[in-house]
């Protein structure tokens, strides 16, 4: 017979170990993710974190220096950084959970403040009327050759 405090403490233990190495294995995207988008020519900077939201679905968002005087010429740099980003997280998760991150919340930032989103980029996004919380990874597969 088991007691019911060594089942609730393997319980625990068990719990801990699986949820601490969840945030190992995010800590490594959040790692890559920065990486990737600060090797793209133009990057300056980097500032990404990944948090889990009210619907347990994963979110990375943050804000990438972009060093590009006229926003086309931003944009061009931006499109580059998604790329890089959405590649990592396509390597670094398995499916579903790679397609369904939620990158919407990044933003790239001009040297005069201007902001740039990844709405601008022309995601695959189903809704009418988007919002940058529904913008998912799996919005940009098609248009960066991923599957």
């Amino acid at each position: 017979m088991v007691s019911r405090r060594g089942f609730l403490g393997g319980t625990a233990s068990l719990a801990a170990l699986t949820l601490g190495g969840c945030g190992i294995r995010h800590r490594r995207l959040v790692e890559a993710a920065e990486e990737a988008a600060t090797g793209v020519e133009g990057v300056s900077a980097t500032a990404l974190e990944l948090d889990t939201g009210a619907d347990f679905g994963r979110h990375l968002h943050g804000t990438v220096s972009l060093e590009a005087d006229q926003r086309e010429d931003g944009l061009s740099i931006f499109d580059e950084v998604m790329r890089a980003i959405v590649t990592v997280a396509h390597a670094e998760f398995d499916e579903p959970e790679a397609s369904s991150l939620r990158v919407g919340w990044i933003t790239g930032v001009l040297p005069d403040g201007r902001e740039l989103s990844p709405v601008e980029l022309g995601p695959d996004i189903q809704a009418a009327n988007p919002r940058r919380d529904r913008i998912t990874a799996e919005a940009f597969y098609e248009k960066y050759g991923l599957d």
